[in-house]
């Protein structure tokens, strides 16, 4: 969705204000829906992939301690995990200045040249 909006030039001039304006700015702007989606469903595979391998390879274990809260717990928790990882951090340091949303870049990868250089 904020690739289409991007594309078709909404977000560059775009004056936002109020209390609807940084709904936008927080959750298309900073990509917050993208990135809750990724962590939620990531998390989500974790959790299903683990089900499976107790059902399978330990499966008497798995009928005498299985019970249904489980998963209840195994949909809610991977996307509290997204929200927790992303939503949380954006709220906090998105802003709007000057009718501009301003959103934090988060870099993780640390570049080559640094790298060689500290080992």
């Amino acid at each position: 969705m904020r690739f289409t909006l991007d594309v078709a030039g909404f977000l560059d001039n775009s004056n936002v204000s109020g209390k609807g304006g940084m709904a936008f700015c927080l959750l298309l702007h900073s990509s917050t829906f993208l990135t809750i989606g990724f962590h939620g469903g990531t998390a989500s595979l974790v959790v299903i992939t683990l089900d499976r391998y107790w059902k399978i390879v330990h499966a008497v274990k798995h009928r005498e301690y299985h019970r249904r809260w489980m998963v209840y717990a195994g949909v809610f928790l991977p996307w509290l995990n997204g929200i927790a990882a992303h939503l949380i951090p954006a709220i906090s340091s998105t802003r709007i200045v000057n009718g501009m949303c301003v959103t934090p870049v988060f870099r993780t990868e640390v570049p080559y040249f640094q790298f060689c250089i500290l080992h």
